[in-house]
């Protein structure tokens, strides 16, 4: 599924696509849950009779395994799911730990050199040359800016790039980018979760950009993106900033924007599809697998 995700087409707009990378993770601990479910019910699963009714031949093959097998497999279903639990619950806590020490560190902090914005609620302007900008997510979440961001641009710029930053608290995209950084940690092995952090990160960025550009304009948008990527910046890595490793992405993909953007309602139905489809296709992929499995076992049967 990576490699999948990783070549849709640039025409798909980044909400859609974060939504089938969302999918595809909830759906693998969906069938990872069912499996173990399936495994440990005490009698047969309530799908079992439907399936059994499809597939006779290998329903007669699973009642020929001796009842310890199944016993046994379905104990080990227990253990592992037990410690898959137990390693994400202790990568979460690690994580949210790290996270919530250098975000406290870094508000109080802030509540000492920083300055409120009476114009912009949930603003802080830090006093700095360089043109930054970032948010942290939190009850309730907040946004950085320098006074160098506000001298190097211009007004509608500037509301271009505090748009881009609400978006990333309005959709929550620093609780996302984290669940997707602990699946990674917990599970290394696992090649979706391995390749999600990067790829949620550059998705939601694409997503902010899109949001503040529908709010604003898209040459506000790209403008104060050109006019701050000369800038370095060195920031906590709790935060979601206007720069990243994705600008060159992120540019290339507000060039392709026009002035007409996707409707709701048309947005709303490719991501009904999008969240449906990583689940439906294995689902369906399991089926026909099902069904070629009991036709090979009546071959043998015969």
């Amino acid at each position: 599924m990576p490699v999948l995700l990783e070549r849709l087409p640039k025409s798909v707009p980044p909400v859609v696509a974060l939504t089938s990378w969302l999918a595809t993770i909830a759906g693998f601990f969906l069938f990872a849950g069912s499996a173990a479910l399936v495994l440990i019910w005490p009698t047969h699963a309530p799908v079992e009779t439907t399936l059994e009714a499809l597939t006779r031949c290998l329903a007669t093959l699973q009642h020929a395994v001796r009842p310890w097998i199944g016993a046994f497999v379905g104990v080990g279903s227990v253990l592992l799911a037990g410690a898959v639990a137990v390693r994400l619950v202790f990568s979460a806590h690690r994580h949210e730990h790290a996270r919530s020490k250098i975000r406290t560190l870094h508000r109080d902090i802030l509540t000492v050199v920083a300055r409120r914005d009476a114009m912009h609620s949930g603003v802080i302007w830090l006093e700095h040359p360089l043109p930054m900008a970032y948010s942290i997510d939190g009850r309730p979440g907040y946004i950085v800016a320098t006074e160098g961001l506000a001298r190097c641009l211009t007004t509608q710029q500037c509301d271009a790039v505090i748009a881009h930053e609400r978006a990333h608290l309005r959709s929550h995209h620093h609780l996302i980018l984290s669940v997707c950084e602990v699946l990674a940690a917990a599970f290394p092995r696992i090649p979706l979760f391995v390749a999600a952090p990067a790829a949620v990160e550059t998705l939601i960025e694409l997503a902010a950009d899109q949001s503040a550009a529908e709010a604003t304009s898209t040459d506000s948008m790209r403008s104060a993106l050109l006019a701050v990527s000369a800038s370095v910046t060195h920031l906590p890595t709790v935060t979601l900033r206007l720069l990243n490793d994705a600008t060159g992405t992120r540019l290339r993909r507000l060039e392709m924007v026009t002035s007409g953007v996707p409707r709701t309602g048309t947005r709303a139905g490719a991501c009904i599809a999008a969240a449906l489809l990583p689940t439906l296709l294995p689902a369906l992929a399991a089926g026909v697998a099902l069904m070629a499995t009991a036709t090979i076992g009546c071959v043998l049967l015969r």
